[in-house]
């Protein structure tokens, strides 16, 4: 009788897992499940778009392998017994964190994660670790931008940006835009590349690229950065 209870318990455990699989397979997210040996047993559609790597390219490999994980100062997240995995096991719900990964070419890309725990079977209390991932590239690259426009503004403030910026007369950098170039320095001020901002606006690149060099002539300015460090300064563009 416990045999059988035992392979019940299990059997119940494996269509859990099943119902698991077949939901990450429709999630938007990327999506990939380790076991407590930190191999994965899983990898969704979206996580291969995401990442590059097909499922059978990471199936039974490390994550840490696989992803390569550092923080924004470098140092490395993804390793084997991370805190993430060994908080995890422990049945503690984990913060959301995120980690720059590698993806198959090589690429840089920014990933939000978001950590669940789910039993590996009816009987067996060590539960499968699943992340949850998100690109985050674009927003962190935004934030890296905001930090230098901030760090550029106080050396303005400070008195250590060129005095080309400082001297200009501000009846000839506040008056002088137009309302194409008012948007445009928005999008600059967002972190929004040349190409980026030609896509937003539908216009060519090389119209966009004009727009800039305008910006900056009329800004008395040499670079975008002390275009937008300009404008956060004067209130020409928003801080939201």
């Amino acid at each position: 009788m416990d045999r059988l209870m035992s392979q019940a318990m299990v059997a119940a455990g494996n269509g859990m897992m099943d119902r698991l699989f077949e939901a990450l397979a429709n999630a938007a997210d990327g999506a990939f499940v380790v076991d407590e040996d930190q191999r994965i047993v899983y990898w969704n559609q979206a996580a291969q778009e995401m990442l590059g790597y097909a499922p059978g390219e990471v199936i039974g490999r490390p994550c840490y392998e696989v992803l390569g994980g550092r923080d924004e100062r470098d140092r490395a997240i993804c390793r084997y017994h991370c805190h993430v995995a060994t908080t995890a096991l422990t049945g503690s719900a984990v913060t959301n964190y995120d980690t720059c990964a590698r993806t198959q070419s090589g690429e840089a890309r920014w990933l939000n994660v978001s950590i669940l725990t789910f039993p590996a079977s009816g009987g067996d209390d060590t539960p499968l670790i699943v992340h949850l991932l998100r690109d985050a590239t674009l927003k962190k690259q935004q934030e890296q931008f905001t930090h230098q426009v901030l760090d550029a503004a106080e050396h303005l403030r400070a008195g250590f940006v060129s005095p080309a910026v400082r001297a200009a007369p501000a009846a000839l950098q506040t008056s002088g835009l137009t309302e194409r170039e008012r948007d445009i320095l928005s999008l600059l001020a967002q972190g929004l590349s040349t190409r980026d901002i030609a896509q937003s606006l539908s216009i060519s690149p090389s119209t966009a690229r004009n727009h800039v060099q305008n910006i900056l002539h009329k800004l008395h300015v040499h670079s975008r950065l002390e275009a937008v460090t300009y404008a956060f300064e004067h209130g020409l563009v928003s801080r939201d």
